[in-house]
């Protein structure tokens, strides 16, 4: 399964005026107090119609976006078949895209400070709890950062936002080639298969993919505007 990886450095990015916006994106723009998290938001949205443009030749306000329940977005009747996932932290937005499966993606800023087992002991499995308790110094982080970001990225796939327990998505083998097993007493598992990786591809930032299917390829690109 091949998916498309875009990384956009927000601060690195022109302004937007949100010409390209619906009118339910520009409202949730006006609803943000400060200037930059309005922009900041213009630019994600933005960004997300031109590469959606370039998959699916259309102009970028003429797609329609629509989201399920649970807020996960899709485009309403595409010309093409396209599945995409978005996630951002600090000034960095990553989008996922794939015309082959569904995909999900999340991005984290590596908080050296995090407090890896407090947050561990409450979403993770006993098995990642112990690999947590047991890494020392910098490696404690860095084992909760390839757990958490995973563990995100196949809850954004599957769009059942944090109503899904973390504890019942559990990572494997975290430090070679990581899997994911998800216990079939959740009665919650969509996928046949599975596929997913962890990478560090930005420095200080850790980003977890995960895939419907077998043997994911990932071509990573920047957006530059």
């Amino acid at each position: 399964m091949k998916v498309d990886l875009w990384l956009a450095k927000l601060d690195e990015v022109p302004e937007e005026d949100g010409r390209d916006l619906a009118r339910e994106e520009m409202e949730r723009a006006d609803r943000f107090v400060r200037p930059e998290l309005k922009m900041r938001f213009l630019k994600r949205r933005s960004i997300l119609r031109k590469l959606l443009s370039e998959y699916l030749d259309i102009k970028p306000n003429e797609i329609v976006i629509n989201q399920t329940i649970l807020g996960k977005p899709y485009v309403e009747n595409p010309k093409a078949q396209i599945f995409f996932n978005i996630s951002h932290s600090k000034d960095c937005v990553l989008y996922g895209f794939s015309n082959e499966s569904e995909v999900g993606v999340d991005i984290e800023f590596l908080d050296e400070e995090i407090e890896a087992e407090l947050i561990s002991n409450h979403f993770f499995a006993s098995e990642e709890i112990s690999l947590i308790q047991n890494s020392k110094g910098k490696l404690k982080s860095e084992a909760f950062f390839r757990l958490w970001c995973i563990k995100e990225a196949y809850i954004k796939l599957v769009g059942k936002g944090l109503t899904f327990p973390l504890d019942q998505v559990l990572v494997k083998d975290t430090m070679e080639k990581p899997r994911l097993e998800i216990p079939a007493v959740t009665n919650d598992q969509p996928f046949e298969s599975l596929s997913c990786i962890y990478s560090n591809w930005l420095p200080n930032f850790g980003i977890g993919v995960v895939v419907q299917g077998n043997h994911l390829e990932i071509e990573y690109k920047q957006y530059r505007g």
